[in-house]
């Protein structure tokens, strides 16, 4: 079920506050799973409270853990959460402002519920953001993140032994 909004006036409730987030790009990455996550029904799977905690984890995700991270992250990437959960506003005070349900600005389509992986999840709040936001905590993180990762497999991969040789007599 979805509700579309046309009033002119609507009573609008911010939730949530300002945060810092370690300048990191897999702390980055983790506060847009975290944004995510509040978006949506809550998760009570310990793994998933981990990759939100970017604040305390960012430095100590195992590599298995990263790699989650960064599947979670493509699999709830901004343009399959855009007009449903995220919606773009560059008139709000900040880079990004979540608001309950109720409260949707004029003229928008509001998803009660979204599938993730297989399960329907209940639609909690919703986040206005600015531009500057997907690209500071989706688009570059990520981008950091995997060319980092490209280049730690570069330096893993075993080198060819030229020391031995052959000699058929």
């Amino acid at each position: 079920m979805a509700a579309f909004l046309e009033r002119e006036q609507v009573q609008i409730k911010a939730t949530g506050g300002s945060t810092t987030v370690p300048n990191s790009p897999i702390a980055k990455l983790m506060y847009y799973f975290e944004c995510v996550c509040s978006c949506v029904a809550d998760s009570d799977d310990p793994s998933i409270k981990r990759l939100r905690a970017y604040k305390t984890n960012y430095n100590s995700l195992s590599s298995a853990e990263k790699s989650a991270l960064l599947t979670l992250c493509l699999a709830l990437s901004p343009d399959k959460l855009m007009n449903s959960v995220f919606f773009l506003n560059e008139d709000i005070n900040g880079a990004n402002k979540f608001f309950e349900v109720s409260a949707v600005s004029t003229k928008l389509l509001v998803s009660d519920s979204l599938l993730i992986g297989g399960q329907r999840k209940r639609v909690r709040s919703i986040m206005m953001f600015k531009k500057e936001w997907i690209e500071r905590y989706y688009l570059q993180p990520l981008k950091s993140f995997v060319e980092s990762s490209q280049g730690s497999n570069r330096l893993r991969q075993p080198e060819q032994d030229t020391s031995s040789c052959c000699t058929i007599l």
